[in-house]
């Protein structure tokens, strides 16, 4: 079968990195890290595991990042990462013992791995948190996708722990489906500092989680408004249609300004004419998580409030005296698991799929679909979203 494989190699990594950065398409070339490939059947690795067709695959964020090789060696979840690996954790499948249309929540913590009991994090639903990455049936490993022995969805054929799998309902369709896990991350993001009643929050971003995160509050917490700092243009329309109340700039001296206009609140300017203020949102959801948006989050949370960081760059210095000055929250959120919301307790997937059963529609975060055998213009399209309006883009197999 066909697969989207990456093979850790530093010669042609250091190719492709250079290449990439003088012209993109050095990342997909022929001696980059990453090529479709012709692999063998995915072989359930333990009993309870199940074989899946894929039906389509989300190119997440981290997909991206790895092939663009955005990051850097001293990232301590290397130690969690087993190549080589088929890419690829967010797809609607269907199980090949049944014909059911399911979901992949792709965490490899103790169940899949066959370890039992399971730690106490597992036990309670917050998988991310699992002791047990490296020990079990599975090699070193956070899921599927980055695994060598589980290999992703990115592929026409993948295999999952029947634990992982989530039937989807009837009426919900493949390109909703497919948002489970996006979804589910922003959940998690706006459920570890939710709003105060009637209080502002601001969600920094213009990818899915960002969008997501504005739905997702404007469906939980109707008495807060939503401000979303997020790129201008189709990005911007797509916020306000999901909810946002208001649409502020990006960048950052800019942001500051309008959220001061909007707190009623004089900026304070020191010396560097960075302005930061003391009255603003009671939370910030930064959802793009670089140097630069949690120096500007921080410039523009209320004293005493929350910043949630769910986006991953690269890491840097930043001014974080406000961090310490105003008493901020900083909370880093991490995938999904077991959530409560309203009192009812279940799996993220479960909430959103209901969710989406009953009328919530997120598929305007769908912008391209490609086959897998076109995978480097999908790539290509995703890295680009600037140039190309790619919010979501979707691989399917299958060709379709």
């Amino acid at each position: 079968m066909k697969a989207l494989v990456f093979r850790h190699h530093l010669h042609r990594e250091a190719a492709a990195k250079i290449a990439g950065t003088i012209y993109p398409r050095g990342y997909v070339a022929g001696w980059a890290p990453v090529r479709l490939e012709d692999v063998p059947e995915p072989v359930p690795p333990a009993e309870g595991w199940v074989a899946c067709e894929t039906v389509e695959s989300g190119l997440c964020g981290s997909d991206l990042k790895q092939i663009v090789l955005n990051g850097r060696r001293d990232n301590p979840l290397t130690a969690l990462v087993s190549f080589p690996h088929i890419l690829g954790h967010e797809a609607v499948a269907r199980r090949l013992d049944d014909g059911r249309r399911v979901v992949l929540n792709p965490w490899l913590s103790c169940v899949p791995r066959g370890i039992d009991p399971p730690c106490p994090a597992c036990a309670e639903g917050r998988y991310p948190w699992c002791r047990n990455f490296t020990r079990g049936t599975l090699p070193p490993s956070l899921h599927i996708g980055n695994c060598a022995s589980a290999g992703g969805v990115h592929a026409e054929r993948f295999a999952a722990h029947e634990s992982q799998l989530f039937e989807v309902p009837d009426g919900v369709p493949d390109d909703a489906a497919v948002l489970a896990d996006p979804v589910s991350v922003s959940l998690r993001t706006v459920l570890l500092a939710p709003p105060r009643a009637g209080s502002p929050v601001l969600v920094y971003g213009s990818g899915p989680l960002a969008l997501a995160a504005v739905a997702l509050l404007k469906r939980l917490f109707t008495s807060s408004p939503v401000w979303a700092a997020t790129r201008a243009g189709a990005r911007a329309s797509l916020a306000s249609a999901l909810g946002a109340d208001e649409i502020l700039p990006t960048a950052p001296d800019e942001l500051v300004e309008a959220v001061a206009r909007l707190s009623t609140t004089a900026p304070i300017v020191p010396w560097s004419g960075r302005a930061w203020l003391q009255e603003g949102p009671c939370a910030v959801y930064d959802t793009i998580g670089s140097t630069e948006t949690i120096e500007t989050s921080l410039r523009v949370v209320e004293t005493g409030g929350s910043l949630v960081i769910s986006g991953v760059e690269p890491s840097g210095r930043f001014e974080w005296t406000p961090l310490y000055f105003k008493e901020v929250r900083m909370i880093g959120s991490n995938g999904f698991g077991v959530e409560d919301v309203g009192g009812e307790r279940r799996h993220a997937f479960e909430h959103y799929l209901s969710w989406a059963a009953g009328g919530l529609d997120l598929t305007a975060l769908v912008t391209h679909r490609f086959p897998l055998a076109q995978w480097k213009q999908a790539v290509l399209t995703a890295k680009s979203a600037r140039r190309t309006g790619a919010v979501k883009v979707l691989l399917l197999p299958r060709g379709d």
